[in-house]
């Protein structure tokens, strides 16, 4: 009778291990569903980095590889937010960095990416064809 209950806890704990590992393995594709990208960045976008008066040319030439993001950011009279960048894409936010400066997130919606990367510079750009 005891090498009966010792066996009953024995699966029991074993069929509990299962499923805390099934649970885990779902949550992690769930996380990770939730961190790829969703757009795809690639290529040469163009357009404004300011507002009015203040505005001037943009230009962001990106390639991704999954979420990471490596490219070149030109505005124009603005030495300090040109220049290399990297970054991530996660669903459809992407996040971008000079070698000097972090930038804040920018939303891509298909063709266009938005957003305010530097404390009041709205930028507004859109892919290139």
């Amino acid at each position: 009778m005891e090498g009966t209950v010792i066996r009953a806890t024995v699966v029991g704990l074993l069929a509990l291990f299962c499923l805390a590992t099934l649970g885990c393995a779902a949550a992690r594709e769930e996380q990770a569903a939730a961190n790829a990208p969703t757009a795809n960045v690639a290529g040469t976008w163009t357009g404004w980095a300011g507002t009015g008066m203040r505005s001037a040319p943009a230009t962001l030439t990106m390639q991704q590889n999954g979420t990471a993001v490596t490219g070149k950011l030109s505005v124009g009279g603005r030495p300090d937010l040109s220049g290399d960048v990297t970054g991530t894409l996660r669903g459809d936010l992407l996040k971008l960095s000079l070698p000097t400066t972090t930038l804040g997130e920018l939303l891509v919606k298909q063709d266009t990416i938005t957003g305010v990367p530097v404390a009041g510079l709205p930028v507004t750009l859109q892919r290139s064809r």
